[in-house]
């Protein structure tokens, strides 16, 4: 029975326009020293084609699953829960490919902030053993730099479509001069595109910003132990 190593990232968390996209790849512990051989590493240090190239040969070496985190939902909910649940579909899809959370020996996941629900969500799914949530976690377990390089092309690709459909410009980002032209461009011809997200500062001073609720600490009950 292999043993399964499975790792969590995420790419555009800090996007003005689009999705967050969040990726979760399981790797038998057996091919850890083939991925790294083949160069798979923390997907900021690889270009485009690189990891175009890498995501390519991944999708036919290891099983991994996708979550995509819509505008409207940052806009409404606290950002780190919104990834909880998002590793938290990804591992429910992976688990059935893999013969089940036994088979798992440890999930590793790149720090997203403080961890609120993480831990109660897995042991949901069955998953009892360790969860390592580091900083440069996908610069040091080739899982997450799996994971990576994954959930980054997957929203570059995206980012792309929504190019082609609604004209976006730059890389999404609010500190991409051209992304924030073109929000404002269509904001001020009375356009709310709903891939923006309106919660963002950016946002402050055109009328369109939402204030997001206060989420306060998150209420953990004695049914979330068992």
């Amino acid at each position: 029975m292999a043993e399964w190593l499975l790792g969590a990232d995420e790419a555009g968390r800090g996007s003005l326009v689009g999705e967050m996209i969040v990726a979760v790849a399981a790797v038998p512990r057996g091919l850890i020293a083939r991925l790294r051989e083949m160069g798979v590493r923390d997907s900021k240090k690889l270009s485009p084609q690189a990891r175009a190239q890498l995501y390519k040969e991944l999708s036919g070496m290891i099983p991994f699953a996708v979550t995509p985190v819509r505008p409207a939902e940052i806009d409404s909910e606290n950002l780190t829960i919104l990834t909880e649940k998002a590793i938290a579909s990804a591992v429910e899809r992976l688990l059935p490919r893999i013969g089940g959370p036994s088979g798992v020996a440890r999930i590793v996941v790149d720090r997203y902030g403080r961890q609120l629900k993480l831990g109660i969500l897995l042991r949901r799914l069955g998953y009892k053993g360790p969860l390592i949530v580091e900083e440069k976690a996908d610069d040091r377990y080739v899982e997450v730099s799996a994971a990576s390089i994954i959930a980054k092309h997957v929203r570059d690709a995206r980012i792309r479509v929504l190019s082609s459909l609604y004209g976006v410009r730059g890389s999404g980002y609010p500190s991409d001069e051209r992304t924030v032209e073109w929000v404002l461009e269509a904001i001020s011809r009375g356009e709310r595109p709903p891939i923006i997200r309106y919660s963002w500062g950016t946002l402050e001073g055109t009328g369109l910003r939402v204030k997001k609720k206060p989420s306060g600490k998150p209420v953990v009950t004695l049914d979330d132990f068992f």
